[in-house]
C-alpha cells in the first residue's frame, strides 16, 4: 500500500512538474535585438521581426506584427503573421490573417495599441490590440456613389465604435485563442454588420480547404467558386458555409498545417461564410449572429442593412490551429472531436507502397460526395507510408493520387468504433528519363515536355490537390510541364515519368537555338536513355547583359516556389542578371547560390516589390505597385528591411526609398492592365492614387486626371511621376503591352524620359522564366559593376524583348538613351535585327516621336540577321526616335500562336514575339538638349463643341428654374 501511495505521489509529482514546466513555457513579450535569435520563427514567409511581439506556449507560437506596421493591405498592424511549433524553427508558412469589418477595406480598425500580459500562475499569456481613436472610413467617389455603397459608412456614423483583440495561449494547446469584440460606446446605432477575416494565402502557395461539420454535404474542400473582390455583394454565388478552414503547408518546406475554426460557434448552431480565390481566403461573419445555413441575396441584403445597437457589444471567439504535417486531416483530427463531429474513437487507417512515395488521399462522404478531410501518409521516419484519419462512423470514398499515375478510388465503411483498415495501396514505379548528361557541354538549358498521340504532358512537382476555381485547376505553385537543369552535375540524373511517347524541346534562352528529340517510355519502372541536346549559340550579344528586374519566390505571400527551384529556373534560361523582388518582403538568395554553386552562373540583386493593395487617406486608390533596389536584406528585421507600402502617397514613398534605403532604382510596375479604364489597385496608371481614373495619353500631363503624376511629396521636390523606369512588358499579356505603350510614348513626348522595361512578374514555375526579358548595354571591357547596371537602367541603355533581339540600334553614331546632333535634321539610323532560328519576326518599325515612321516585312526568315539596314531620316525639328520588332501591334495572339507559333508557341507559349529599343534622342536645333515634341493634337470633329453646347443649355435650364423658383417664394 505505501508503494502504491508512493507511485501515485509520484505520478502527481511529474504532473506537477510537466504542468509547471508547461506553464513557464508560457510567453508574451515583444522582440528585441537581443532575444530576436530565441523568438523568431523564421520559415519560407517568415515575416516577424524586432519590434514585432511574440506569444507561446509550450506547444505553439505565433508572432503579431507591430500595430505601426504599415504593410500591403492595411494602414496598421496588430495581426498574426507568423505561426509555427515551438519545437521547431524555420517552418512558417503563414502569410497574414488580417481583420475586414463590413467587408471592406475602406472601414479601418486603427489598431495602435498592444499590451503583453503573462499570468503563468493562472496559466495563460496573452497579447491585446486595440484602437485609441476608434473606427473609421474612407468613402471615395461623388455624392451619389457613397449613398449607394452600404459598406462603407460616412465616418460620422462611425464615431464611438472601438474594436479590440486578444491573442492568447494556454499551456498544452496546439492553438491560439483569438476573441474580437466590437463596442458601439455611442448614443446612436453603427452600421457595422460584419466582421471577417482574410487568410492571405498566395496564389501560386498554399491551399485552402473550407469544411462545414454543421452541414457536411455543403463542404467545399478544394473546390472553390471565383469571386470579384471589388464587389463583394455580387459574390453569393461564391459564399460557402463553413464551420472550419484548414490550410496545410507546401510538401518542399517544412512540414506544418493551419487551421481556424470556432467550437463556440458550432455549439450554438451557427455558420459562418467564406469566399475563396487563389490567393485568399475571406472568413465572414455577421454581427446580429443568424442562424443560416446557406447565404442567398435577399439575406445578404438584411445583413447590409443590420446595425450594433448604442451601447452594445458583439464578440467573436476563435482559434487558430497549428500542427506539424501538410495535410488537412491533422487539422481535422483536432477539430471534429472539439466540434462534436467525430468523437475521435473511430476513422481510416492505413498504408501505401511504396512508402516514399508522395501521396494526397481525399476523403469524400461515399453517399453525397461531398469532400471530409485529406490526407498525406507520412514519408519518413518508422511511420513512413503510413496515414491515419479521425472520422465519423459512415461509409466513403478515398482517392489516392499519386505523381505520373493515374488516380485510383478505395470506398470502405468506419465503424462505430474504431479504425478500419484500408486495404494497402501499392503504386507501380513509373517510367524513367535518364540524362547523363542532358547537354552536350554539360550546360544548363529548360526541357519542355509534351505527351504525344494519347499521352498526356506530364506534370513534374505534382501538389496532388485538385484545388480548382471555377472547375478549373488553379495556377500551381510547384507544378510544370519542364525540368530546369543547371549543368555542372547538379541535377538529378533520373526523372520520373508515366509511360507514353513524349516530344521533348531543348532551349537555352533567346540567343540559342533549340534541339528536339522524341522518346517512348514502354512501361512501368522502364528506363529511356535521352541523348544529350546540343544547343548552339544563334547571337552573339557582346557588351550586353540580359536581366530580369521583376521576380518572385517564396518570401512573397502568394508565391511557394523555393529560391533553388526559382535559380534553376532562370539558370536554364540563360539568364545574367536577376532581381529578387518579393512583395514586401526580402528573402535571401544566398544559401540557395551555395547550395547549387551557382554564382558564376547568375547575379541576383536584392530589391522589392513595394505593394499597395489597401486604401489609405493620403491615396484611397493604393498607390500600386512598385520594384526598387537595391534594399538591404536584415535578417531580424520586420519583414528583413523591406520598406513599407501604406498610408502615404506615392511621391512620399519615392522619396523615402531614396533617402531612407539608399535605392538605385525605382521601377513602376504594370502600370495599366489590358482592361486600361477599370480601376486595379494593383495598376497605379488606372487611378493615379487619388483621382479614381486613369491617366490618359492623350492629354498633357498638366491637365487632370494626369496632374495628379505632379504633385510633390513631403520632401518639397519628389513628384509620383518620378519612377526611373515603367514597365511596358510585364508576363505574356500582349493588350497589357499596348496599353503601357501608349502611355510610355505619350510621358516620352512631354519630356518624361522614364526607362522601358520588360520583366516576367514570375510567381509560379508554370510562369516562364526571364520572358520577357531585358538586354542592358554595359561598358565594354569592364568587371561586372552594379552602380553601372543600375545607371544603365536609368539611362535606358534597355531593349526589352520575347523574342527578337536588337544588336544595334545607332543615330548619327549615338545610342540608346543618348542625345544625337543632327544638323540641319539628317539623321542616319542603323538597325540590326535577328533572332535565333525558332523565333518568328514578321514585322521591323522604326518609329519618330511614337509614331510609326517606316515599316518592313520583307524580312528574310531564314537568317540569323532578319534585318539590317541603315536608314535616312529628315527631321524638322528634335524627336525621339525607338525601333520595334515581331508581330504586328494588332496580332490576334491566339490565332496567331495556333497558325504561326510553330516551335516558338512550344517553348514561349502565350506569348508573341515582340521587342522594344529605349529611345535615341535627336537635337536637330543644336542647343545641346532633348526639346520635346508635346503630344499631337487630339483629332477635330464635333464631338468637343457638342458638348459644350449641350453644357450651356443644361446651365440655362438650371438658371431659368432658380428664376422661378425665386420668383414663386418673393410672391
Amino acid at each position: 500500500m505505501r508503494w502504491l501511495t508512493g507511485s501515485a505521489l509520484a505520478v502527481c509529482l511529474l504532473l506537477g512538474l510537466a504542468s509547471s514546466a508547461a506553464a513557464a513555457a508560457l510567453r508574451a513579450e515583444r522582440i528585441t535585438e537581443s532575444n530576436a535569435r530565441r523568438l523568431i520563427i523564421g520559415g519560407p514567409d517568415a515575416i516577424g521581426g524586432v519590434g514585432d511581439w511574440y506569444l507561446a506556449n509550450d506547444v505553439v507560437e505565433v508572432i503579431v506584427d507591430d500595430p505601426g506596421r504599415r504593410y500591403a493591405t492595411l494602414n496598421h498592424g496588430g495581426t498574426i503573421v507568423d505561426a509555427g511549433l515551438r519545437d521547431r524553427t524555420g517552418e512558417d508558412q503563414f502569410a497574414r490573417l488580417f481583420p475586414l469589418l463590413n467587408m471592406d477595406l475602406r472601414v479601418f480598425l486603427n489598431y495602435d495599441t498592444i499590451e503583453a500580459t503573462l499570468d503563468e500562475a493562472g496559466g495563460w499569456a496573452r497579447l491585446v490590440v486595440s484602437s485609441s481613436r476608434g473606427v473609421t472610413s474612407l468613402p471615395r467617389g461623388n455624392a451619389l456613389a457613397r449613398s449607394l455603397n452600404p459598406l462603407v459608412p460616412e465616418p460620422e456614423a462611425l464615431r464611438g465604435v472601438f474594436v479590440e483583440t486578444e491573442y492568447a495561449v494556454l499551456p498544452g494547446e496546439p492553438f491560439v485563442h483569438v476573441t474580437t469584440t466590437i463596442r458601439n460606446e455611442s448614443d446612436q446605432p453603427a452600421p457595422i454588420f460584419s466582421y471577417g477575416e482574410v487568410w492571405m494565402r498566395g496564389g501560386r502557395s498554399t491551399r485552402s480547404w473550407v469544411g462545414n461539420t454543421l452541414v457536411p454535404a455543403k463542404s467545399a474542400g478544394f473546390h472553390h467558386v471565383s469571386f470579384d473582390r471589388h464587389n463583394i455583394l455580387a459574390a453569393r454565388d461564391a459564399f460557402a458555409a463553413f464551420t472550419f478552414v484548414s490550410v496545410p503547408g507546401m510538401r518542399q518546406f517544412p512540414p506544418i498545417a493551419y487551421a481556424v475554426f470556432s467550437p463556440e460557434r458550432v455549439a450554438r448552431n451557427l455558420l459562418q461564410f467564406s469566399v475563396t480565390d487563389d490567393h485568399v481566403t475571406f472568413m465572414n461573419t455577421f454581427l446580429f449572429d443568424p442562424d443560416w445555413k446557406e447565404l442567398s441575396l435577399p439575406r445578404l441584403g438584411r445583413a447590409v442593412l443590420s446595425e450594433l445597437e448604442p451601447g452594445a457589444s458583439w464578440t467573436y471567439r476563435r482559434r487558430l490551429l497549428i500542427a506539424g504535417h501538410p495535410d488537412t486531416a491533422v487539422t481535422t483530427d483536432v477539430i471534429f472531436p472539439l466540434v462534436g463531429y467525430a468523437d475521435g474513437g473511430s476513422g481510416v487507417a492505413g498504408r501505401v507502397e511504396p512508402a516514399d512515395v508522395p501521396c494526397s488521399i481525399q476523403v469524400d462522404d461515399a453517399a453525397t460526395g461531398a469532400p471530409v478531410t485529406q490526407i498525406e501518409p507520412r514519408r519518413r521516419g518508422a511511420r513512413a507510408g503510413r496515414y491515419r484519419a479521425v472520422l465519423p462512423p459512415g461509409e466513403y470514398r478515398l482517392t489516392f493520387r499519386a505523381p505520373h499515375r493515374a488516380p485510383r478510388e478505395l470506398e470502405l465503411t468506419v465503424p462505430a468504433a474504431g479504425f478500419v483498415d484500408a486495404a494497402v495501396q501499392r503504386f507501380e514505379e513509373p517510367g524513367w528519363l535518364v540524362f547523363d548528361p542532358a547537354f552536350a557541354d554539360d550546360g544548363p538549358g529548360r526541357i519542355t515536355v509534351k505527351g504525344e498521340g494519347d499521352t498526356p504532358d506530364p506534370v513534374f512537382g505534382p501538389e496532388l490537390l485538385d484545388f480548382r476555381i471555377d472547375g478549373r485547376l488553379a495556377k500551381s505553385g510547384t507544378e510544370v510541364h519542364e525540368l530546369f537543369r543547371v549543368g555542372g552535375g547538379r541535377d538529378p540524373r533520373r526523372v520520373a515519368i508515366a509511360p507514353g511517347r513524349y516530344w521533348l524541346v531543348a532551349s537555352r534562352g533567346l540567343e540559342f537555338q533549340l534541339a528536339e528529340t522524341r522518346v517512348e517510355v514502354p512501361g512501368a519502372g522502364r528506363e529511356v536513355r535521352v541523348p544529350p541536346f546540343s544547343l548552339r549559340r544563334a547571337v552573339d550579344l557582346p557588351g550586353v547583359v540580359s536581366a530580369d528586374l521583376h521576380v518572385h519566390g517564396e518570401a512573397s505571400d502568394d508565391s511557394g516556389i523555393s529560391y533553388e527551384t526559382r535559380l534553376r529556373s532562370f539558370v536554364a534560361e540563360g539568364l545574367d542578371v536577376m532581381v529578387a523582388t518579393d512583395h514586401d518582403n526580402l528573402g535571401s538568395y544566398e544559401p540557395a547560390l551555395d547550395a547549387l554553386d551557382l554564382r558564376q552562373r547568375i547575379r541576383v540583386i536584392q530589391g522589392a516589390e513595394v505593394t499597395s493593395s489597401g486604401p489609405s487617406p493620403a491615396a484611397p486608390w493604393t498607390i500600386g505597385h512598385h520594384n526598387t533596389w537595391p534594399v538591404a536584406y536584415r535578417p531580424r528585421a520586420h519583414r528583413h528591411g523591406a520598406p513599407p507600402s501604406q498610408a502615404q502617397s506615392l511621391a512620399a514613398l519615392y522619396a523615402r526609398l531614396r533617402a531612407d534605403f539608399g535605392v538605385q532604382v525605382v521601377q513602376l510596375n504594370h502600370g495599366l492592365r489590358s482592361e486600361a479604364s477599370r480601376v486595379q489597385d494593383g495598376a497605379f496608371l488606372s487611378h493615379l492614387g487619388t483621382a479614381g481614373r486613369p491617366f490618359d495619353p492623350t492629354l498633357p500631363i498638366e491637365e487632370p486626371p494626369n496632374d495628379r503624376l505632379l504633385e510633390v511629396g513631403p520632401d518639397g521636390h519628389t513628384r509620383a511621376i518620378d519612377f526611373d523606369a515603367m514597365e511596358l512588358m510585364n508576363g505574356a499579356d500582349h493588350g497589357q503591352y499596348l496599353n503601357l505603350r501608349a502611355a510610355w510614348y505619350s510621358l516620352l513626348r512631354q519630356g518624361y524620359r522614364r526607362t522601358g522595361t520588360a520583366n516576367s512578374d514570375t510567381h509560379g514555375p508554370l510562369e516562364i522564366a526571364a520572358y520577357p526579358r531585358n538586354y542592358v548595354q554595359l561598358p565594354a571591357s569592364r568587371r561586372w559593376r552594379q552602380e553601372e547596371f543600375d545607371a544603365a537602367i536609368r539611362e535606358g541603355r534597355v531593349v526589352g524583348t520575347t523574342g527578337p533581339l536588337i544588336p544595334r540600334f545607332r543615330a548619327n553614331g549615338a545610342s540608346m538613351g543618348e542625345l544625337a546632333l543632327a544638323p540641319a535634321g539628317k539623321v542616319t539610323v542603323e538597325v540590326v535585327v535577328a533572332a535565333a532560328p525558332w523565333v518568328p519576326v514578321e514585322e521591323v518599325r522604326l518609329l519618330v516621336n511614337g509614331e510609326v515612321e517606316r515599316s518592313y516585312r520583307d524580312l528574310d526568315a531564314a537568317a540569323v540577321v532578319r534585318f539590317e539596314r541603315r536608314v535616312e531620316l529628315k527631321l524638322e525639328r528634335d524627336a525621339f526616335i525607338t525601333v520595334e520588332a515581331g508581330v504586328p501591334l494588332d496580332v490576334d495572339v491566339e490565332r496567331w500562336s495556333a497558325e504561326r507559333g510553330g516551335l516558338y508557341a512550344v517553348v514561349a507559349r502565350g506569348f508573341v514575339p515582340e521587342a522594344f529599343a529605349n529611345p535615341i534622342f535627336i537635337d536637330v536645333d543644336g542647343n545641346g538638349s532633348f526639346d520635346p515634341p508635346g503630344l499631337p493634337p487630339v483629332p477635330g470633329g464635333w464631338g468637343a463643341p457638342l458638348v459644350a453646347l449641350f453644357a450651356l443649355a443644361g446651365a440655362a435650364l438650371v438658371a431659368a428654374q432658380l428664376r422661378r423658383r425665386r420668383a414663386r417664394s418673393a410672391a
